[in-house]
């Protein structure tokens, strides 16, 4: 049952509790919402909207929802297609904790252990555990003073992450006039530390190149380069080392699972093989065209891509940008990815390995300066049977 409300009665067609709408304190009651897409966005969007006393329909265009975090299977092996690392505990604690319950109620966590391994290709190897002391003590065997350099790192770190957290991600800021407060200048370093590379922010604390690979090595996943990402990043390394890297039971499926079966107890109808069509304003309602029929709610969510959303599912005169606007911009550069279903023995890789190029900055600058394909590319290997 949901937190908290009175007037509910189980609907036998979602599966899941309706707030009872005339009379109910729930603020959306009686209204309905349409979210396009099962992402993470999508899921946690019904999740808060059904919880508000919205009638919310999901509608997914793959037959599972997931979104990037879909899964894989074939000949007995099962692959997490997008995300593969667990981090952030304090983020899902609190999405779940709005509804009273916890992640632990939906799927297991194991703090991994080493976080990560590293393999630098002169021959290089390194392990990054839970173990602070041992942490420090790597450090230190490449660097003198190296050891009281990551402390320093980390609690700046963790300042960034907090101010970051509490006072921007949290807190919406639509108007340019709402970052106008006094909360905003209290965070002056995090201000700061966005008109500041990671490249020169990282090499304030270690000289050593490897140490800066390891401080710096989640701008691959971002799709940056040292040189062109925010050193607000710097945050990223109280994630690892602080908050620490875990692995859900089931893989990241298990998550999205999770998150799926919180929606449904909460009433959202879920349709999948549903693929959105188009998206049409209709005085007070809106019309969601799907390959499988229309829909006609007071509001619609879309988690699909921004530029998709644009440019293929509304009308024009409902767009902010052009085709120009998007045809204009940056995007990151994509991965190269392999789902490999191997029989056998895999060490001596841990379940999160990295594998780094000695010329680091060379690495970057085939792929922004001059875009093509590294001759010496950074990879990452990701292997859940560990």
């Amino acid at each position: 049952m949901r937190r908290g409300r009175g007037n509910e009665h189980m609907d036998s067609l979602s599966g899941g509790t309706r707030a009872a709408g005339v009379g109910s304190d729930d603020p959306l009651a009686g209204r309905s919402i349409a979210v396009v897409g099962g992402g993470f966005g999508g899921l946690s969007a019904a999740c808060y909207l059904a919880d508000a006393g919205a009638d919310v329909t999901l509608l997914e265009k793959n037959d599972q929802v997931g979104g990037r975090a879909s899964q894989f299977e074939t000949e007995g092996f099962r692959f997490d297609m997008g995300p593969s690392w667990y981090l952030m505990p304090d983020v899902f604690e609190r999405f779940f904790g709005h509804f009273e319950r916890q992640p632990t109620d939906y799927y297991g966590l194991s703090r991994l252990d080493p976080h990560y391994r590293v393999f630098f290709k002169d021959g290089d190897r390194v392990d990054l555990t839970p173990d602070r002391d041992q942490v420090r003590a790597t450090f230190e065997s490449y660097e003198d003073g190296a050891a009281e350099a990551f402390d320093a790192y980390l609690d700046q770190s963790e300042s960034t992450y907090e101010a970051a957290m509490e006072r921007f991600v949290y807190t919406d800021r639509p108007r340019l006039r709402d970052w106008v407060d006094s909360e905003v200048f209290r965070s002056a370093p995090v201000g700061l530390n966005l008109l500041r590379s990671m490249d020169d922010h990282v090499s304030n604390y270690f000289e050593h190149p490897k140490l800066q690979q390891i401080m710096q090595y989640t701008l691959v996943f971002l799709g940056g380069s040292p040189k062109n990402t925010p050193a607000l990043y710097t945050m990223m390394s109280h994630v690892d080392f602080n908050l620490g890297v875990y692995y859900p039971e089931g893989g990241f499926g298990g998550v999205v699972d999770g998150i799926a079966d919180l929606a449904r107890e909460l009433g959202v109808t879920f349709e999948t093989g549903a693929e959105v069509t188009e998206i049409t304003r209709r005085r007070e309602r809106f019309l969601v065209d799907t390959v499988a029929g229309t829909h006609s709610p007071n509001a619609v969510v879309s988690d699909a891509d921004y530029a998709h959303t644009e440019q293929e599912l509304l009308p024009e005169h409902e767009r902010q940008y052009s085709e120009d606007y998007w045809d204009d911009r940056t995007l990151a550069p994509s991965a190269f990815l392999l789902y490999l279903g191997v029989e056998g023995d895999v060490e001596p890789l841990a379940h999160h390995t990295l594998v780094l190029p000695t010329d680091w900055d060379g690495h970057f600058a085939q792929i922004f300066d001059e875009p093509a394909w590294p001759d010496d590319p950074a990879y990452y290997l990701c292997v859940p049977s560990k």
